[in-house]
């Protein structure tokens, strides 16, 4: 229970959660419409838990079509206020009571609706989250001043319909204008002390990643995914994406999860 309504989540352990060793943590959240189960085999992050050795944590989102708080956006949660920080400070809690976890070394990830609420989190649990990396979703945030400074990996495909490149409103239902991913950087890039200038880093099929130059704070991160549409790059195919005209492919050639992880484990909090 949390705020009078009943929550839900699943927990993946790996084979090494033997209860003695801390264990990074890895929240996973779903796109508006979606389910813990649905990311949870559209990222295919659980395989990676087990060789890597981390806890994958997959929450259910509010309301009939399960939607998260991310300030600007999504549905339900949103118009009802739902305090989905305090959840996920609630659930920190009880899994870092319950399970043997390395405090920092707590990430946050998330598909559309679920990485504009990672956005939310780095902003307002920064002493919980040591980095994040959205998938498709940017940042809607009204206002945001972390305690610390955050590691921020942005994974975007080029051709999104839904929460488009360049920002404005996209071809799905959530009606409401997005932040482009260029503002989104950019403002991360001033919340650390980074400098505008992206250098290229890693590639992998149809993308490519480039990180910000100085940063004084925490690194700032983007990933270019060439031609891509609303999708986890690399992932299962989401049957809860409504299809639209406007929206890429989903890229089979980059592997976000991969990605994701490796971002993660070079940046745990300092």
């Amino acid at each position: 229970m949390h705020d009078g309504a009943t929550r839900t989540f699943r927990v993946h352990v790996p084979p090494a959660g033997d209860g003695a060793s801390r264990l990074p943590l890895v929240l996973v959240l779903h796109g508006g419409g979606g389910s813990g189960r649905q990311i949870e085999i559209g990222s295919r992050m659980n395989a990676i838990a087990d060789r890597e050795g981390f806890v994958a944590v997959y929450p259910d989102g509010t309301g009939h079509i399960r939607t998260w708080n991310g300030g600007g956006c999504c549905g339900s949660a949103v118009t009802d206020d739902v305090d989905d920080v305090g959840f996920f400070a609630a659930l920190l809690d009880h899994l870092e009571a319950s399970l043997c976890v390395e405090t920092s070394r707590v990430y946050a990830t998330g598909m559309s609706n679920g990485g504009i609420m990672s956005h939310r989190l780095a902003c307002e649990l920064a002493d919980r989250i040591a980095a994040i990396a959205p998938v498709a979703g940017t940042d809607m945030t009204r206002a945001c001043t972390p305690a610390r400074p955050v590691a921020v990996l942005q994974v975007h495909g080029t051709e999104d319909g839904h929460v488009p490149w360049d920002g404005g409103m996209g071809c799905g239902p959530a009606g409401v204008p997005f932040t482009s991913v260029p503002e989104t950087i950019a403002r991360w890039q001033a919340r650390s002390g980074c400098g505008a200038s992206l250098a290229r880093f890693f590639e992998e099929g149809d993308g490519h990643c480039a990180r910000s130059a100085d940063c004084t704070g925490a690194d700032v991160a983007l990933c270019t995914i060439e031609g891509a549409g609303h999708s986890w790059p690399g992932g299962g195919r989401s049957a809860d994406v409504v299809e639209c005209p406007a929206d890429g492919e989903q890229s089979t050639t980059f592997r976000a999860s991969e990605a994701i992880w490796r971002f993660f484990a070079d940046h745990p909090m300092r």
